[in-house]
Parts: structure tokens; sequence; C-alpha cells
């Protein structure tokens, strides 16, 4: 199955998170991506809507080769045994994530000159990506998340390989997943179009009016 848009993967997670409503739940996007399949959820749970900035720490290939992430707050996750399996030297290691650290200062610079990140303590956070292929992202926005002390998380994400599924539904308090695949090479070929999300769209979604809880086609 392939999802239209992340669009419609959002409308279809939003059907599963439903039981969410009233628990006065956050949804958050990892990055602009997310931030679309977030959107849906939002409106669907009545539950305003923030972005989690990350940015991939990759080497130059080709192709890229994700070797970790940095999130808001300057947190940086490893992957070590995509770090091992390319024999990656510590000083090229510390001058990526210097770049990621930079590219996720000029991240944060846009959003959060107009958009405040919204209190998460104590409170359900719904994080939704389009899709996990290596779970690094993911690992790197639940530390994030936990450090902000978050009440209770929730993954939600339309597709994910099955490996990547597992090590992360130990790290939330739940996980939803619409297409659990034994291996994925990329999120896009799991969508027919899946184009890049500008900062202006992401900006438009985060400063639209909250909406009232709406149901989705069935």
């Amino acid at each position: 199955m392939r999802f239209r848009d992340r669009r419609e993967a959002g409308e279809r997670l939003a059907l599963r998170l439903r039981p969410l409503r009233g628990d006065r739940a956050v949804v958050l996007g990892l990055s602009e991506g997310g931030l679309v399949v977030a959107g849906e959820i939002a409106d669907v749970l009545g539950a305003p809507l923030d972005i989690l900035l990350t940015q991939r720490i990759e080497s130059a290939g080709p192709p890229p080769t994700m070797l970790g992430a940095v999130g808001e707050g300057g947190l940086i996750v490893w992957d070590h045994g995509a770090i091992r399996r390319f024999d990656i030297e510590p000083e090229q290691l510390t001058r990526l994530a210097e770049q990621a650290q930079a590219a996720l200062a000029r991240q944060v610079a846009v959003y959060r000159r107009t958009v405040a990140p919204i209190p998460i303590a104590g409170r359900t956070v719904v994080l939704a990506d389009d899709g996990a292929a290596t779970g690094t992202t993911a690992h790197t926005a639940i530390r994030v998340l936990r450090a902000r002390q978050a009440g209770r998380i929730v993954l939600a994400v339309p597709v994910a390989e099955a490996g990547v599924l597992d090590r992360l539904s130990r790290e939330v308090d739940q996980f939803v997943c619409l297409r659990p695949v034994p291996w994925m090479h990329a999120v896009r070929n799991s969508y027919r179009r899946f184009s890049a999300v500008a900062d202006t769209e992401a900006l438009a979604l985060l400063h639209r009016e909250p909406r009232l809880p709406t149901e989705v086609p069935r």
C-alpha cells in the first residue's frame, strides 16, 4: 500500500488516535514533513500543534548516510552501527555534527522567532512523522521530549521498518504504525507524492487557528 501523500497518511493515523480526544494531548510534527502528518491528527483530536526540530547528521556520500541526529537543545544521538560500518573518523564526526548544529540553529531562528514551543511537561504528546527508516531521528526526538518532561509519548508514523518499530516501541508509551515493512530503502517510496515541505507551508500550519475536533473519512 502506498499513501497518496502526507495528508492522507495523517488522516489514516488520526482514525487510530481518536481515543486520545479529551486527553489534552499536544501533537508535534517531527520536522517539516512530519508536521503535515501531525496537522491532520491535531485537527481530529482538537489538539494544539507544534514542530519538534531536528537535523540529520550525514556523511557526504554518495549516497548520503545518516550517522546520527541533533535535536533542539543541542542533544546529539549517534547511529554507532553506521559509524562502525563506514569507519568514520572522530574528526569527521565532529565536523559533521558542527554542520548539523549550524543547520539546526538556522531552522530554530526561522521557526521560533514567531512560534514559541508549547509546554509539554506532564502532558500526552503525539509525536508524528511521515515514516521511520532508521529510527535515529525519532530516537533523538524522544530523548528531547523526555528531557522536557513529557507525561506520555505516543509515536505515530504511517510506515516503519519492522526492526525500527520494535526498537522504538520500547522507548515510548505507545507506538501507532499503519504499515510495518520488513525492509525500507527510503520513506518516500511509500508515497505517490512526496514533495519537500517549504518553510512557508510549515509556518502556515503552525500559525493557523486551532480547530475543533473533526471526524475523518472511514
